[in-house]
């Protein structure tokens, strides 16, 4: 079981001393039981006993103590368990390509690290009480035994018919559970493309109406479902219950039929049964909680070595620094293809020649599904390519000297993700960022403290504007701004194009920028036009060489 070989790799408490402290408390709760009935002999008859009642406090102490030394270390062993789980697969997606993730989905992973993994983190507890439970249970019943052979006969037949009966309707009920929040998964999908999309459903009061029928419907559909499961419980619950009371009625009603000695520890038997409700209500909740926890880690499990496969069959990208600053980069033959979910052939690109120098402008020009996206993840090293080499100072790129290569580049991509916090920038270069916001206009809207933006809950062009200025705070040679100014004022872009773009050049910088604007286009020293994954021959064009 999976399961039962992660705890065994992953927990790292001494599994002795938790087998020690589940066999006092099952011991401590079977001695409680017999304080318990040998003192109600002892009131029955009119006496009492001080030494009965100091075994009880110490017994009750001993019980308390160990089940939450029990408690304590499973959820301090789970929630480590989880974190290094967690970190591992976050490090993984870190060290991923871009073609990895999108060929496994952002969902699934999202999925994983949260609801997959809360899941297990919710449910290995319940696994482990209900070791626990289990053995109390079997101290019970050997006590049981010892009272009355007939009776434990007839309590351990019912009890395992009606555990039985439980699981499976538990089994059915739990993939309904799980159809409920595929569901729920759905109706969740439709709020969120509500959300972003609301502008386009406020332009259509036709739209608007059919987003929101459709969501009603999900969430109709939702709610009869969840109703019914919910029913479902209810009468599970109830069944329990009835399982315990009939239990009871078992040793008061029918036991006595088949032994005539019975009449004298029918007390103390019906007692033993009371003490067993609790550890089986706990096993009947633990069992299917375990089913779940299973079925979240194989999700994880299954994600991360589709994670580990593919690095696995990569080389080291850091392993290599570059052999000389960078002074030029090129595009020699460079092809990629999607692939195709239907089995024929996919988008493509190339092939793509081109040179990029420091201290030049090149613009990139095209229309949208012309490729000019895929261009710049081959160009930065975020995809790797099919068929020919992307060249640094004239020397072919070595796969191992790819993180060297991204590691000098800064770009603000047109999907681009604003982090609060500066991670990756120097601190000493910090002293800059005031100049450059109110170079950039924010100082009023912006301030950095501690390393980070008092706030990003700005518009796009402004949020576009602080992108900048952690590229500028980075300072690396290659800057690549993808669609920057598509946000700006004409104030803005005039700023971009007139003064920002020539200081860059002037710095020495690589800089590359994807652009429609053609009224500036006389200010870059290259010009790229793609076409259907090509760049257009006779394109280039020099003008401050």
């Amino acid at each position: 079981m999976p399961l039962l070989q992660l705890l065994r790799q992953e927990v790292r408490a001494n599994p002795r001393y938790l087998l020690f402290l589940t066999v006092v408390a099952a011991v401590s709760t079977t001695l409680l039981l017999g304080i318990i009935n040998m003192a109600s002999s002892l009131v029955a008859s009119g006496g009492s006993s001080l030494r009965l009642a100091f075994m009880f406090l110490v017994t009750v102490a001993l019980f308390a103590l160990s089940q939450q030394a029990v408690t304590a270390i499973v959820a301090r062993e789970v929630e480590a368990m989880i974190d290094r789980m967690r970190l591992a697969m976050v490090k993984d997606i870190r060290r991923s390509d871009i073609q990895t993730i999108d060929s496994i989905g952002r969902a699934p992973l999202y999925a994983a690290l949260t609801q997959d993994a809360q899941t297990i983190s919710r449910s290995l507890p319940l696994l482990v009480i209900g070791s626990q439970q289990m053995a109390m249970l079997v101290f019970v019943c050997l006590y049981l035994a010892w009272l009355s052979m007939t009776a434990f006969v007839m309590a351990a037949g019912f009890t395992l018919f009606a555990i039985g009966l439980h699981l499976q309707r538990m089994t059915a009920l739990g993939l309904a559970t799980r159809e409920v929040m595929a569901q729920e998964g759905q109706l969740f999908g439709g709020l969120s493309g509500l959300l972003r999309g609301l502008k386009e459903v406020r332009l259509n009061e036709l739209r608007g109406e059919q987003v929101v029928g459709e969501l009603a419907a999900v969430s109709a559909h939702a709610r009869a479902a969840k109703t019914a499961i919910k029913a479902r419980w209810a009468v599970e619950s109830a069944l329990i219950q009835l399982v315990f009371y009939l239990l009871v009625g078992l040793m008061v009603f029918v036991v006595p039929i088949f032994t005539s000695e019975f009449h004298q520890s029918v007390v103390q038997a019906t007692t033993a049964v009371l003490f067993l409700i609790g550890p089986i209500g706990m096993i009947a909740q633990a069992i299917p909680a375990v089913g779940d926890a299973q079925h979240s880690l194989q999700e994880m499990q299954g994600l991360q070595q589709r994670l580990r496969q593919a690095l696995a069959d990569g080389v080291d990208e850091s392993a290599e620094p570059l052999s000389a600053p960078v002074q030029d980069v090129a595009l020699e033959g460079i092809r990629y293809r999607y692939p195709s979910e239907h089995g024929d052939s996919g988008f493509a690109v190339g092939p793509l020649n081109a040179r990029f120098r420091c201290g030049q402008i090149t613009f990139i020009t095209g229309g949208n599904g012309s490729g000019k996206s895929t261009m710049m993840r081959l160009l930065t090293g975020l995809m790797h390519p099919q068929q020919g080499a992307l060249q640094v100072n004239g020397e072919a790129l070595r796969a191992e000297q790819m993180q060297a290569w991204r590691d000098q580049i800064s770009a603000v991509f047109a999907d681009y993700y604003l982090f609060r916090r500066l991670y990756g920038v120097a601190p000493e270069a910090l002293a800059r960022a005031e100049a450059l916001l109110q170079k950039l206009e924010m100082a009023d809207k912006v301030h950095i403290r501690d390393g980070a933006f008092t706030t990003v809950d700005l518009s796009a062009g402004q949020r576009k504007r602080l992108a900048l200025v952690v590229a500028e705070l980075e300072d690396k040679p290659v800057l690549i701004l993808d669609e920057w100014a598509a946000d700006q004022d004409p104030h803005f872009r005039k700023l971009f194009y007139e003064e920002l773009l020539p200081s860059f050049r002037a710095r020495g910088k690589m800089v590359i920028c994807v652009t429609h604007d053609d009224r500036w286009f006389d200010l870059a020293d290259q010009i790229l036009a793609m076409n259907e994954g090509q760049f257009e021959p006779g394109c280039a064009g020099s003008h401050h060489e």
